[in-house]
């Protein structure tokens, strides 16, 4: 074997050597605290809890978020259609003003207008105005 490959080997040893080492005395360490670990524990614990229910609370916050926007969309779809058939009922209202204001002005269809000259046509002879 080579003077390198035994270096090598040696650093790599001494290395894991060190890492099981480390590892114990941290296991000691959390040993010795006792009390301090149960605290540990229990704060643990608790934080556990609260993360839980953060998170259930962001859900059910999420479901009645979708819950109020399909209210909002179904609401929002029913008010177009009234926007709609207003929109259809003025115009309807309008063009019957349109048609009665023309007709109470006699320019209408369904009025003759009086030759011009002021002669009365034929269709308002009246037999008694020759007497």
């Amino acid at each position: 074997m080579s003077a390198r490959k035994r270096k090598s080997d040696q650093a790599a040893a001494d290395a894991a050597a060190a890492a099981a080492q480390q590892a114990a005395d941290d296991y000691l360490a959390l040993s010795e605290m006792g009390g301090e670990d149960q605290d540990y524990r229990v704060k643990r614990a608790r934080n556990n809890e609260a993360v839980n229910r953060t998170r259930q609370k962001k859900k059910q916050e999420e479901v009645d978020t979708s819950l109020k926007v399909e209210t909002l969309r179904v609401e929002n779809s029913a008010l177009e259609r009234k926007v709609e058939s207003l929109q259809k009922e003025l115009s309807f209202l309008k063009e019957m003003f349109m048609a009665y204001a023309k007709k109470e002005n006699g320019t209408g269809p369904s009025q003759q207008q009086p030759p011009i000259g002021g002669a009365p046509g034929p269709s308002s002879t009246n037999p008694f105005s020759s007497l």
